[in-house]
């Protein structure tokens, strides 16, 4: 529960420390006193946007601080362990201060934090009921938001949200799959002829730095081929062929050699010498010869040709050419097992459905349960709320036909009739602004008790009411304050004297400053202040004797 809050240098308060007891408390005020400005303030510690108009005029900066007491076995007191802002003792010091410049800072047991952090914690330490409840109560998905709540129903609406979801991303992801299966499909033929295209080079890193180094080298090769061939032709062909030609002359040499053995015998030596040379030199045109194949050149130049062609279609470098058809590859073989991978994941979705709708059955009968219920328990509340004839109805129908939502397949609406024998129609076409309020705050309350959170504020949500309903309306709550910490902005004196406890805002306009002032009431000062609710302007002694005849029929 909230035990104390500090508001220093915010709107109009200086500094204001307000420490709260259990049970009911009321705040109450005269009309722009500030009576709202507690509960702004309380917005901001948990979480709410600031802005630089909300620090007091000539003030460096707005500090507000609440300290709330917590069950030490609390899923809050782990939370704060994970989040490493647990503090002492079983208590959540919360401290926001906001400069004048809109800039702010945020801290959980005097742990720097984000503001996220605080907008974690809020809904786990207070909700909050503004006075504006009764317009949101003729939306359809807030209605839906009120059944789940009062029947608690909103760990199971939870798990169906997260079925749904589950089943929502699987399903995306199967239409996204069949959708790239049908463009797949298109692209196939295409994809399997460039592919063989590129199979037919068959090339893989260097393939192309070799191929055009050969083509280059045999290209150099024909342009020798002429010389080559002359060379070769004098050494090994039929006529004027230079070895036999030599030959013949050694053989001519030979029978001559005995004559003049040392000068013949040497020329001897050196043309065999020099015929062996020429055989060498022969052998070598020939192999060069052999080495410069047309064919090869051409077939080279044709596969280069392709090489080309497939790289400016491809926009890529011929020599990552190679890299197109592993790209190529994968692309064929991902389309190939798009079908099995459908398969698998259309048997996923259709499990996932089966679960969704299973858990969506048993949300669909607690509502219906509910509803009934909450129908029964709102009627019986507004007949004390100057609505004898009141007739309220929560209409849960369930829609089969309609595709899965993360709701649930429920359309829930609220009907009401304040007139007997007047049939019951939608809420917003038949309710007036007061009876909006009235059933506002009744399901407010009923909800409320059935909420984890053990401090609820209820902000001005008496507007429009009066008399014998106000007292109904501050019975209702201080019931309420039984169960949970219950604190109300009101502007009523049957509803402020209800309550355990009462603070008196106030506003000073000495010295050309208003300042707003927080004080907690005593007894009687709290018939002082209630008398003065009653009277307004003119408070008489049967005034103050009707505000504590209202005080001590409390006690």
């Amino acid at each position: 529960m909230l035990e104390q809050l500090l508001v220093q240098d915010f709107a109009l308060s200086e500094k204001n420390t307000l420490t709260f007891s259990s049970g009911m408390t009321s705040i109450t005020g005269e009309t722009g006193a500030g009576k709202s400005l507690t509960v702004d303030a309380l917005d901001l510690v948990l979480g709410g946007r600031a802005s630089a108009d909300l620090v007091r005029h000539g003030a460096r900066e707005a500090q507000l601080e609440a300290i709330f007491s917590i069950d030490e076995h609390s899923e809050l007191v782990s939370y704060l362990k994970e989040q490493a802002l647990a503090g002492d003792d079983n208590q959540v010091l919360l401290r926001r201060i906001i400069s004048a410049d809109g800039k702010s800072k945020a801290y959980v047991n005097n742990h720097p934090c984000t503001l996220s952090v605080l907008r974690e914690l809020g809904p786990k330490l207070v909700s909050i009921h503004g006075q504006h409840a009764s317009i949101k109560l003729t939306d359809s998905s807030y209605q839906l938001k009120l059944l789940d709540a009062y029947a608690d129903l909103e760990e199971l609406a939870q798990r169906v949200r997260a079925l749904y979801s589950d089943y929502y991303a699987s399903r995306s992801k199967l239409s996204s799959l069949s959708s790239e299966q049908q463009a797949g499909a298109n692209e196939y033929k295409t994809l399997k002829y460039e592919l063989e295209e590129l199979e037919k080079l068959a090339l893989s890193a260097g393939d192309y730095e070799q191929l055009s180094a050969e083509y280059d080298a045999l290209q150099h090769a024909s342009l020798t081929e002429t010389a080559v061939g002359l060379a070769l032709s004098m050494l090994d062909s039929d006529e004027h062929n230079l070895m036999e030609i030599v030959q013949a002359r050694l053989n001519d040499l030979e029978k001559v050699r005995k004559y003049d053995e040392e000068r013949i015998g040497r020329v001897i030596d050196s043309l065999k010498e020099g015929l062996k040379n020429l055989d060498e030199a022969r052998l070598s045109l020939a192999e060069i010869n052999s080495a410069a194949d047309p064919k090869r050149v051409l077939e080279l130049e044709k596969q280069l040709t392709l090489c080309h062609n497939l790289a400016r279609r491809f926009e890529v470098k011929p020599q990552e050419l190679y890299t197109v058809q592993e790209q190529l590859t994968q692309k064929l073989e991902h389309f190939l097992s798009l079908k099995d991978e459908i398969e698998a994941l259309t048997a996923q979705v259709r499990t996932k459905r089966q679960a969704y709708e299973a858990e969506a059955q048993k949300l669909s009968e607690a509502r219906s349960k509910a509803a009934e219920r909450m129908s029964a328990e709102v009627t019986g509340t507004i007949v004390d709320l100057a609505m004898p004839d009141g007739n309220f109805k929560v209409q849960c129908t369930r829609d089969n036909e309609m595709k899965p939502r993360a709701e649930g397949r429920d359309l829930v609406e609220f009907l009401f009739t304040a007139n007997r024998g007047e049939p019951l129609k939608a809420l917003g076409a038949v309710a007036s602004g007061g009876e909006l309020s009235r059933l506002a705050l009744a399901i407010e309350v009923l909800t409320a008790s059935r909420n984890e959170t053990q401090t609820l504020i209820f902000d001005e949500v008496d507007t429009g009411i009066s008399g014998r309903t106000a007292s109904s309306v501050g019975k209702l709550l201080r019931r309420l304050g039984a169960l949970v910490q219950v604190i109300t902005v009101t502007h009523l004196p049957q509803v402020a004297a209800a309550a355990q406890q009462q603070f008196l805002v106030s506003k000073d306009n000495a010295l050309d400053k208003a300042v707003s002032s927080v004080k907690e009431l005593s007894f009687e000062e709290r018939v002082e202040e209630i008398s003065r609710m009653m009277g307004g302007q003119v408070v008489t002694e049967a005034t103050y004797a009707s505000a504590r005849a209202l005080l001590e029929a409390y006690d």
